[in-house]
């Protein structure tokens, strides 16, 4: 089965990637997808793909994650320069490459978050999206209304939001507005105080859910304080499969099918 969205490239699991992966295949997983950030996840994502040589398919996102913005990495004096090396990187790679993101608007924190710029960002990323025909990974905190504006420009592509997002009718909106579209659902799901995140989940179509771990972060409630890691999915398959009311089984095969029609059916179509 599969993990539709984990970082084994962050500095907390890089260091024993290889056991991560294993860990993961011994419990018959075989899909995972392993989620760019920032410049220094390169480095590790790069080594992972060309590294891995065994049975399960492992591939990378890639583009720059909102914070950035925030974290002044990305300026206005040097945003063009910056997509242009990851445009470089993304040919180069392209055979390692699925979607790309995190991409989209963060404005949790206290400090400026820099919105103007932040979306100019986003936009000129879901630009190459459409040009080299790539899914994209949405990161949304805490503005919906900014993400939206700038994701109902580009309805022809495949959409993927992911772990962080709303209330149920903010996902009712984009479910039933966007028709390319999949959410996310990880270990946050589970915690006490994330009830709009089930009320989200009873309502989304089971054609369009994905299940992720996010790893290293957002383990399920019984390991909260603990590192989460790719195997440790299965642990949410039982909840969603629990709290849906469908077995195992069954659940396993549908996010299976999501999975191949967003990641891998399209990035045949890139090569």
């Amino acid at each position: 089965m599969l993990d539709s969205h984990t970082h084994l490239n962050s500095w907390t699991l890089f260091q024993d990637w290889q056991k991560h992966i294993s860990d993961f295949e011994k419990e018959w997983w075989n899909r995972l997808v392993n989620a760019w950030s920032d410049w220094k996840y390169n480095e590790n994502w790069i080594t992972i793909c060309k590294e891995y040589k065994w049975k399960s398919y492992i591939k990378c996102t890639l583009w720059l994650h909102p914070l950035e913005v925030v974290e002044w990495k990305i300026t206005q004096e040097n945003i063009d320069e910056e997509l242009m090396r990851l445009e470089n990187m993304y040919i180069e790679n392209k055979e390692y490459v699925v979607a790309i993101g995190e991409i989209g608007i963060d404005v949790h924190y206290d400090w400026e978050p820099n919105l103007e710029l932040q979306k100019e960002l986003f936009d000129k990323q879901m630009k190459l999206a459409r040009k080299y025909g790539l899914p994209v990974v949405i990161h949304s905190r805490d503005d919906f209304d900014s993400t939206y504006e700038i994701l109902e420009n580009y309805k022809d592509l495949k959409i993927y939001i992911h772990c962080r997002w709303y209330w149920p009718q903010q996902i009712a909106k984009v479910q039933n507005n966007f028709p390319n579209l999949w959410i996310w659902f990880c270990g946050n799901t589970t915690y006490p105080s994330a009830q709009n995140l089930r009320d989200s989940l009873k309502m989304v179509n089971l054609d369009k859910l994905l299940i992720e771990t996010d790893a290293p972060y957002l383990p399920v409630k019984e390991f909260r304080g603990q590192t989460n890691t790719p195997a440790m999915i299965t642990h949410l398959y039982d909840f969603i499969s629990d709290f849906l009311w469908i077995e195992r089984s069954k659940l396993e095969k549908q996010v299976e099918e999501n999975f191949d029609r967003l990641y891998i059916a399209t990035f045949v179509a890139c090569q």
